[in-house]
């Protein structure tokens, strides 16, 4: 007999979930930076995103508690803008209507990313039906690449989604 996997709460909850148009997917990226949780602390406001071609870009500006001890953003900060961007990639590609725990994370870091503003983009390269595969950047203000990323995510679809 075939286990069933958990669904999380905000799939779980009993009601329909409803993919959601592309303004909403706007208001939806523009609140997740101010709730208590990492993307607050690292200073996320969405930039653009495109559900047709499975991206995301972002703009971090990470608290200063982010900082290593030279005062630049600790790697496992910066693992966490590209853990953000990479899987919004895929929640944005499904209008809002999956969840998506990273199972792994391969990061490559390039350059020192200094506290302040950075932009970060993430793309969906393939949306299974239980997996999905990303890769991310981050850019210093300066335009340099700072880090590489890329991941593979567990796809957490529910039985009650809405056919548009």
């Amino acid at each position: 007999m075939r286990m069933q996997k958990p669904v999380p709460a905000d799939l779980a909850a009993g009601k329909e979930i409803v993919p959601l148009a592309d303004d909403e997917i706007l208001q939806r990226l523009n609140s997740i930076g101010e709730h208590e949780h990492a993307a607050g602390l690292l200073g996320f406001h969405p930039r653009d995103f495109s559900v047709d071609e499975q991206w995301l870009e972002a703009n971090f500006n990470p608290d200063p508690r982010c900082a290593n001890l030279r005062g630049g953003v600790q790697g496992g900060m910066i693992c966490a803008m590209l853990d953000e961007v990479m899987s919004l990639s895929v929640v944005v590609a499904e209008r809002f209507t999956i969840g998506v725990p990273t199972l792994e994370l391969k990061t490559s870091f390039m350059a020192p990313l200094p506290l302040g503003s950075c932009k970060a983009r993430g793309q969906a390269l393939r949306i299974g039906r239980n997996v999905a595969f990303m890769e991310g950047i981050v850019w210093t203000a300066e335009g340099e690449i700072a880090a590489r990323a890329s991941a593979t995510c567990q796809v957490r679809r529910s039985s009650r989604i809405r056919k548009t």
